[in-house]
């Protein structure tokens, strides 16, 4: 059985109330999760004050730490939301350095581009306001974008976990970031 189809067994086996498949569908997905978190604070060039272990920590209390357990469809999905915390994580980090450094406009890096290629400069909490907004216009772009942006997912891979094909993926994706590109740069 091929690992994503083990976790996604685990985690429909978690739904069903065995507390131990969830444990171990997390201790599956961990080398995953530490990875994407790995990479996204290597692009991050400003001062780091999170390590992957610590971004990985604080996604998995944003996901399960609410009162009710979370649904899962399979390994993509829980990646998914694992990328969606891993944001919120990264957002907060970078509102919590701004509100203590209060920068001079000049002094900022805004994001003006998205591309393809992951930017080195980020201002996370310009992203994140974009991105609720984009949200609130097309739910499926913003997923789109996080998954490519937060996670570096490929469109084959977020084409499988959204069920929909990769050159819509595409288009979505070129969509988002020109409307994002727009309200970033206003």
């Amino acid at each position: 059985m091929t690992d994503q189809a083990e976790v996604t067994r685990l985690l429909h086996s978690a739904q069903s109330g065995n507390p131990q498949a969830l444990n171990e569908a997390l201790r599956h997905m961990y080398a995953a999760l530490h990875g994407i978190a790995k990479a996204q604070l290597h692009r991050e060039q400003m001062e780091r004050t999170l390590s992957a272990t610590a971004l990985v920590n604080e996604a998995y209390l944003k996901v399960f730490g609410g009162a009710e357990p979370p649904q899962w469809a399979n390994r993509h999905h829980l990646l998914g939301v694992a990328a969606r915390a891993m944001r919120e994580v990264l957002i907060d980090s970078a509102r919590r350095r701004k509100a203590s450094k209060r920068p001079q406009e000049a002094g900022r890096l805004p994001l003006l581009e998205i591309t393809a290629e992951l930017s080195d400069h980020v201002d996370y909490a310009a992203l994140a306001e974009c991105l609720d907004l984009l949200a609130a216009l097309d739910p499926r772009q913003a997923n789109i974008v996080a998954m490519r942006f937060f996670m570096g997912m490929t469109a084959e891979q977020i084409a499988a976990a959204l069920d929909i094909s990769a050159s819509t993926v595409q288009r979505e994706w070129r969509l988002a970031r020109a409307w994002l590109q727009r309200e970033l740069e206003r």
